[in-house]
């Protein structure tokens, strides 16, 4: 029924408007969400990953908005933290279930080495995602998936996959650093990672920021991702 329906919305010319809309209504639902039970989540989070050894650091939106706000973002549905893949146990995910948290889904490379880009975790409805970074001389990096040319997510996960960028910031160490009343990890050059991936404009909230009419370091490549969810998701 579901691609009945969405070959009927291709057809109309309706199906971008209406996915559009019901991810807005999700966005908003998931943040009102993270401002209930955010902290919690990166607290056990941060737990988990100091029992493995694991330096778990503040990326992407938390980082933004622990930098420029000393808050979540108002409108952030979920945390994004990261980690070095070298550092990433085998048995990661059986860990983090030992803490509470359901594996969702990984996105990968089909490449030799099966390179995962990000995994997603529930605890308690909200949506926890690693991104996994990569050394490349003196830069790290992590991959993003985008959306299909042309394609829904169903089709495109079972043919060509989805473009990926890459996200360089520069290497450095990570240091704990006070958070809504947690230590939590972040890198020592903040404010570079900020710049290379939201640009020198970061300080200025835009809430349907892309990275299109920006300077930043999130380059193309011609690789393609592809979602492994879990069985019961």
């Amino acid at each position: 029924m579901r691609d009945l329906i969405v070959k009927l919305f291709l057809r109309l010319g309706i199906y971008k408007p209406c996915v559009e809309l019901i991810n807005k209504i999700k966005f908003e639902f998931q943040a009102r969400k993270m401002r209930r039970n955010g902290l919690a989540m990166l607290a056990t989070a941060e737990a988990a990953f100091d029992e493995m050894g694991v330096q778990a650091f503040l990326t992407y939106g938390c980082l933004l908005g622990a930098y420029r706000d000393h808050a979540f973002i108002s409108y952030d549905p979920d945390v994004d933290l990261g980690i070095l893949a070298e550092q990433a146990p085998a048995d990661l995910i059986a860990k983090m279930q030992q803490h509470g948290f359901q594996y969702h889904r990984q996105i990968v490379l089909h490449d030799p080495q099966h390179t995962i880009a990000e995994q997603t975790y529930v605890y308690r409805g909200l949506h926890l995602d690693i991104f996994f970074y990569y050394r490349e001389g003196k830069d790290f990096y992590s991959l993003i998936q985008r959306k299909h040319e042309t394609k829904d997510w169903k089709d495109a996960n079972l043919t060509d996959g989805f473009p990926t960028d890459r996200s360089y910031v520069p290497a450095c160490p990570f240091e704990k650093r006070p958070f809504l009343g947690l230590q939590v990890y972040m890198p020592t050059d903040t404010d570079g990672w900020l710049r290379a991936i939201y640009s020198d404009s970061y300080m200025t909230p835009i809430k349907n920021w892309s990275k299109e009419g920006y300077i930043t370091r999130i380059v193309s490549t011609p690789d393609r991702s592809f979602r492994e969810y879990a069985i019961n998701s």
